[in-house]
């Protein structure tokens, strides 16, 4: 009988732009925001991926798919709770008070083994079951337009629905998806 895995792909990318600037690192900056914006490479057959690793793993049972759920939720709850407290009031909630699978898994010291003798963390244990929540409506998700260097797409967001209701004005403009 067959079996349930997970499997990670990880690849880089290659794009060449032309580019008007007045200098090298103006030229790099204005290239970098037209990749981060998914553009097309200028040059056809120059666009390029390539796989960098694969990685199977036996995909989770209920049980701890159960456990990672409680612990996160009890996690963004209590992490919530704080920033309220330190922050004032539901008034100073603010879009950046919500947080990433990313940040999740750094913060709960959730981690995986990689090729060779190193750990990554183990942000899709974290999406995974935050997305799960976001099913079951215990958590909202949203998204927003990625702002750090080096980066492109958007970022999943992740806040209780009370939580939610001192983000309001904050969301101007990003896309609110509750529970998908």
């Amino acid at each position: 009988m067959d079996k349930v895995f997970e499997v990670e792909v990880i690849y880089k990318q290659r794009a060449l732009y032309q580019v008007r600037a007045a200098d090298p690192v103006a030229a790099e900056r204005i290239a970098a925001e037209r990749w981060q914006r998914g553009e097309p490479s200028d040059t056809r057959g120059i666009e390029w991926s390539e796989m960098v690793s694969a990685r199977g793993v036996d995909a989770p049972d209920q049980i701890r798919q159960a456990q990672d759920e409680e612990l996160i939720l009890r996690f963004v709850r209590e992490r919530e709770r704080l920033l309220l407290k330190l922050g004032g009031d539901a008034v100073t909630a603010s879009i950046n008070d919500s947080i990433s699978a990313s940040q999740i898994a750094t913060d709960l010291g959730w981690e995986r083994a990689v090729d060779g003798d190193g750990t990554a963390t183990d942000v899709v244990r974290s999406a995974q079951a935050l997305e799960r929540l976001c099913a079951r409506k215990k958590l909202v998700c949203f998204e927003r337009t990625r702002v750090r260097s080096g980066e492109r797409g958007e970022i999943r967001l992740y806040c209780t629905p009370e939580y939610l209701d001192g983000l309001s004005s904050s969301l101007e403009g990003d896309q609110r998806q509750v529970g998908t």
